[in-house]
């Protein structure tokens, strides 16, 4: 009997051309588990990468259970006309922004969305977006301004990167030791990466549709074994037809921040590239 093959993925952001080809891949590989780790709808094609998502998990009988990232969180964030600070540019941007991705998503899309859970526990894992610091920091917000069901509004978490400073990760580990989990998968950052600290394994899965780390191609990752005996873990990377999203982007020019002089062309090239569209901007732009 083969070994069991889960896949997980994260950060969609959207960009259902990168979605399908990883789909694809985790097909041909004989996945029976997909973990969808949030940032799904903020991009370019919120209906069509949740509809893919769930469309492709019936007809492949492979098992889906998502968590929400930021993204999910901001659009199901309760009384959005009554959240403080609306007359900042930042704050009115951003409003304007999860209204857009609600008004392409159809009302199974939201019911869906909205019965996600933040985070998951998976035998000795837990599965979240950012990471399980940030989960604690948003519960603990106090800022007397901000009611309890907008802090996640107010709140983006740093996430884990690689490079983390050493006090970083201590309090990560102390915190798994804390909880008895051996292992934390998450995204958000949109850079794959594995680490092992002694028996405790952490894993960022990487971005299938927005990739930070140079590399275009869209990440995801292989688990193969079973999770209470030895596991074999491999960050995959898929090729994908880039012009397609090019072509999704030059057809969404209502997309809101489309409408910002110079964020055209760069997220174009932060898809081709694997860099931020920040870099892309032009001097004085």
């Amino acid at each position: 009997m083969s070994s069991p093959k889960v896949a997980l993925i994260s950060d969609i952001h959207g960009n259902s051309p990168a979605l399908e080809a990883v789909l694809d891949e985790i097909q041909r590989e004989g996945c029976t588990r997909v973990f969808m780790l949030g940032d799904i709808i903020n991009g370019f094609d919120p209906h069509g990468c949740v509809q893919a998502l769930r469309t492709w998990s019936d007809a492949a009988s492979v098992e889906l259970a998502a968590i929400k990232g930021n993204a999910e969180a901001y659009l199901t964030t309760p009384e959005r006309s009554a959240l403080p600070h609306q007359d900042k540019a930042w704050n009115a941007d951003m409003i304007c922004l999860v209204q857009w991705f609600q008004d392409q998503l159809s009302a199974s899309d939201l019911e869906w969305i909205h019965s996600l859970p933040d985070t998951l526990r998976w035998n000795d894992a837990l599965l979240v977006h950012d990471s399980p610091m940030d989960r604690l920091a948003v519960q603990t917000q106090s800022d007397p301004a901000i009611q309890p069901h907008h802090r996640e509004w107010f709140f983006h978490g740093r996430g884990l990167l690689p490079d983390m400073d050493g006090e970083r990760w201590q309090e990560l580990i102390e915190y798994m030791q804390e909880e008895n989990l051996e292992q934390v998968f998450c995204g958000h950052t949109h850079v794959p990466f594995h680490r092992q600290v002694d028996s405790r394994s952490i894993c960022n899965v990487g971005s299938v549709g927005a990739p930070l780390d140079g590399d275009a191609r869209a990440a995801w990752v292989l688990l193969e074994g079973n999770p209470d005996k030895e596991q074999t873990l491999s960050i995959r990377r898929v090729e994908y037809d880039i012009p397609a999203t090019l072509r999704l982007i030059d057809a969404t020019p209502d997309y809101p921040d489309l409408k910002i002089p110079g964020y055209h062309e760069a997220y174009k090239k932060w898809i081709q590239t694997g860099i931020h569209w920040r870099a892309h901007i032009p001097k004085g732009g």
